[in-house]
């Protein structure tokens, strides 16, 4: 099992090609998340806010349901990672409540996408979701990006 912190010195390694990891929060951290990053020196961001001010104005609907509703939230994440924000290291939160109105397909083909692509990204991200969160991100893809994926609290 990795920790929050070995993620992120695995993630900030000067000439790192991985640049994205996934922290399952336990259910005490949730909500929490602000005071989580600045403990970690990560940025927080909210990834539904950030994701509605990207919307067209006057837009009734997210878009998400689409059947190519994921290309829209990986277009969000690589503008994150190509953009230096104000710190190296972004905490994005509340990816899960995006993440719902996307179809299971959807899904699968967002964590292939954002774990395994984005080489060298400016900047770091560690995307939180809820550690009990099997339908959207399942222990198969758990195990599959293991070396990207922490769990656990700050210890």
């Amino acid at each position: 099992m990795t920790t929050i912190h070995a993620l992120l010195d695995q993630l900030r390694q000067s000439g790192a090609r991985v640049g994205i990891g996934i922290w399952l929060l336990p259910d005490e951290y949730l909500g929490k998340e602000t005071e989580l990053a600045n403990r970690l020196n990560l940025y927080p961001l909210d990834a539904s806010q950030a994701y509605v001010a990207r919307l067209p104005e006057g837009a009734r609907f997210s878009g998400l349901s689409r059947p190519d509703g994921h290309h829209k939230l990986i277009e969000m994440i690589r503008e994150l990672v190509s953009q230096r924000a104000q710190r190296d290291c972004l905490l994005l939160h509340t990816l899960d409540l995006l993440l719902l109105g996307l179809e299971v397909e959807e899904r699968r083909h967002f964590w292939q996408a954002v774990l395994g692509g984005f080489p060298y990204p400016t900047t770091r991200l560690i995307l939180t979701l809820p550690e009990k969160a099997n339908a959207l991100f399942s222990p198969q893809l758990a195990h599959r990006y293991a070396e990207q994926v922490a769990r656990g609290g700050l210890g």
